[in-house]
């Protein structure tokens, strides 16, 4: 029975990982992590403010869009 739980959760944490990366909510993670990476001493913004200044520019800078 453990088999089957741990095997379920390993499917569920898998498909949670590929919603996130497709649907981009993973993206202030990705955001923070490249951050620190490239620029260890550069002051990461709130999960808010990130949200706030990438729609800013999303609206600013269309790409392509269905509608």
């Amino acid at each position: 029975m453990t088999k089957v739980l741990a095997s379920a959760r390993r499917t569920i944490g898998a498909l949670r990982w590929y919603w996130r990366g497709v649907t981009g909510a993973d993206a202030y993670e990705r955001y923070v992590e490249y951050l620190q990476r490239t620029c260890p001493d550069a002051l990461v913004p709130s999960q808010k403010q990130f949200w706030r200044d990438k729609y800013e520019d999303m609206e600013r800078n269309p790409k392509a869009r269905c509608c």
